[in-house]
C-alpha cells in the first residue's frame, strides 16, 4: 500500500468505520495495533472478555467538553488470532453517523492516551497489514477488494474466483507445459553437438508453444478484456420504429425509453441494467434506429456512430424486424437473435420466413401483449451461458497485474511458435534456439507472476527427471 512504511505499521494503532456510510441500525468501528488494549480499557472500561460478545458502554466525547456513554456490543481478539495479527476490537453501536464518529474518535484518543500512535486506517490498510502477517496472501487481499467494489453478481463470481485462487491454479498450470516446453528446448542446446539427439521437434515444440499461448489468451478473455463490461451487454438493434422502446420497456418492466410511432424519437443508447435469473445480469441497451447517414444532419450522423460503437462492443445483438418490414444488415461478431416484433398487429408468418436463415434464433414477440416476452428473456440467458459472454463479463475484473501477466506470456509463447514454425516449414531442425529458450523464460516469468515463480533448478531438473536423453 503505498504511503505506509512498515516502520509505521508496526507504531500506528488504526481505526476505521467497517460498516456502510450513512445512516443503519447498527454500525461496527474496527480498532488494530498496539494501542488497542489502552483503547479497550480507556472507552470501555476493561478489556473485552477474550471469547464471544461483551455488552458496555463506551464513553465518548459530545462536545463542549461534555462526556456521554453510549451501550455497545465489542469483540475482543488477541494478537495472533485476528485477521490482522494484531490485538484488535470491534465496537458495534447504533447506526447514527455522529454516534459512530464519536465513538471512533474516543478510541483514537484512548490510544494515544496510551502511549500509542493512532489514526484513521487507510484505504485496505486493515488487508495489508493481514498480508503482512501472513494471514492472507495478495490475491485474497484483492479479492476482499475486488467484493467490496463488486457492483453485479458477476463481479461477486470474480472476486470469489480470486479468492480461491482460481487464476493461479490454471497459471500453474501453464506454467508447468511451458517448463516442460523450456526444458526440451534447453536439453537441446546442452546436446547440439550430438546430431541424432533432437530433444523437441520444431513443429512440435509449435504446437505445444501454440496452445499454451491460446490457453493465456483465453484466460485474459481474449480481446474482450479490454473492454468488457461488468456484466454482458445485449443490444436491441433495428429500423427505426421497428418496436424496440416498446421492446426494450417490456423486458425492463417499467417505462424507461419512450416509445413513439415519429422515426428518431431515440437519439442515443440507453442503458439499463437487468436480471434474468439468479446470479444473472445483462445490460440492456435501447439503440437508435439504424439507417443510412447519407444527407443527414451532424446530430443523425452521431446517433449512427453511438449506435455502430455499442454494436461492436456488444456480447448479444437481438435484432428487431416489424411486420412488413425490412430487416437491417448489421455487421457484427455477437451472437444474433433475431426478433419479429409487433406480432399482435400482423400475422408473421411470413416475416419469420424471410428472416435469415444463418440467425441463430427467430422469435415472436409483442411487447405490448406480452408474448414471446419471457421465451426471450430466456433465450437471451441461453446464449451468454452457452458463448461464454457471462465468463468474459467475469473477467472484466480479473486483476491488473494478472491480465498484464498473461498477455506477456501470450505474446512470447506466440513468438515461440512463430520462430519454431519457421524452422518446421523449412524442413529444418530449430533454428535460433537460444532465443527461443529466452522466450520461453519471459513467458515462464510472466506466468509465475500469478503462479508462484519456477526457479531455473527446477526447470533443470525437469531435465533429467522427465527426459531420458542420451545414447
Amino acid at each position: 500500500m503505498v504511503g505506509v512504511t512498515h516502520n509505521e505499521l508496526a507504531r500506528d494503532t488504526i481505526v476505521a468505520t467497517a460498516s456502510p456510510p450513512g445512516r443503519g441500525v447498527r454500525a461496527l468501528v474496527r480498532l488494530s495495533g498496539p494501542g488497542a488494549r489502552a483503547a479497550a480499557e480507556r472507552v470501555l472500561g476493561a478489556v473485552p472478555a477474550r471469547r464471544g460478545v461483551t455488552r458496555a458502554r463506551a464513553r465518548i466525547a459530545t462536545g463542549d467538553g461534555a462526556c456521554s456513554s453510549v451501550p455497545v456490543l465489542a469483540m475482543w481478539m488477541e494478537s495472533g488470532a485476528s485477521f490482522t495479527g494484531e490485538d484488535s476490537l470491534e465496537v458495534s453501536c447504533v447506526g447514527a453517523p455522529a454516534v459512530v464518529e464519536c465513538v471512533a474518535t474516543a478510541l483514537i484518543d484512548g490510544s494515544r492516551a496510551g502511549g500509542f500512535g493512532a489514526r484513521l486506517a487507510r484505504a485496505g490498510e486493515f488487508a495489508f497489514r493481514a498480508h503482512l502477517a501472513g494471514r492472507i496472501s495478495v490475491d485474497e487481499a484483492e479479492a476482499i477488494a475486488a467484493r467490496i467494489a463488486a457492483t453485479s453478481d458477476a463481479e461477486i463470481a470474480a472476486s470469489d474466483e480470486i479468492a480461491h485462487g482460481v487464476f493461479g491454479a490454471r497459471a500453474a498450470e501453464l506454467l508447468a507445459r511451458t517448463a516442460e516446453a523450456l526444458a526440451l528446448v534447453e536439453a537441446g542446446i546442452d546436446f547440439t553437438d550430438q546430431d541424432d539427439v533432437v530433444a523437441i521437434a520444431a513443429d512440435e515444440l509449435a504446437r505445444r508453444a501454440g496452445a499454451i499461448a491460446a490457453a493465456c489468451e483465453s484466460l485474459r478473455g481474449g480481446q474482450q478484456s479490454a473492454r468488457a463490461n461488468a456484466v454482458a451487454l445485449v443490444v436491441l438493434a433495428g429500423a427505426p420504429n421497428a418496436g424496440k422502446s416498446t421492446l426494450f420497456n417490456a423486458l425492463l418492466g417499467r417505462a424507461r425509453s419512450v416509445a413513439s410511432d415519429l422515426a428518431g424519437t431515440t437519439r442515443d443508447a440507453i442503458v439499463e441494467r437487468i436480471a434474468l435469473g439468479a446470479g444473472l445480469e445483462v445490460d440492456l441497451a435501447d439503440l437508435a434506429g439504424l439507417d443510412g447517414v447519407d444527407g443527414a444532419g451532424p446530430i443523425e450522423r452521431a446517433m449512427q456512430r453511438r449506435a455502430q460503437e455499442m454494436l461492436a462492443a456488444a456480447d448479444i445483438v437481438v435484432r428487431c424486424t416489424p411486420p412488413g418490414g425490412a430487416r437491417v444488415e448489421l455487421a457484427t461478431a455477437a451472437d444474433l437473435i433475431d426478433v419479429a416484433t409487433m406480432a399482435d398487429l400482423a400475422p408473421v408468418a411470413d416475416e419469420l420466413a424471410g428472416l435469415s436463415s444463418t440467425s441463430t434464433s427467430t422469435l415472436s414477440v409483442s411487447a405490448r401483449t406480452g408474448t414471446g416476452i419471457e421465451p426471450l428473456r430466456i433465450a437471451i440467458a441461453a446464449r451468454i451461458r452457452r458463448d461464454r459472454a457471462l465468463r468474459r463479463a467475469r473477467l472484466a475484473t480479473i486483476l491488473p497485474r494478472h491480465d498484464a501477466a498473461f498477455a506477456a506470456a501470450h505474446a512470447a509463447l506466440t513468438e515461440t511458435a512463430s520462430h519454431a514454425s519457421a524452422s518446421a516449414s523449412r524442413g529444418r531442425r530449430l533454428d535460433d534456439v537460444e532465443l527461443v529458450a529466452s522466450l520461453l523464460r519471459a513467458a515462464l516469468d510472466a506466468l509465475g507472476e500469478v503462479a508462484g515463480p519456477m526457479h531455473p533448478d527446477d526447470v533443470l531438473g525437469l531435465v533429467f527427471s522427465r527426459f531420458c536423453i542420451g545414447k
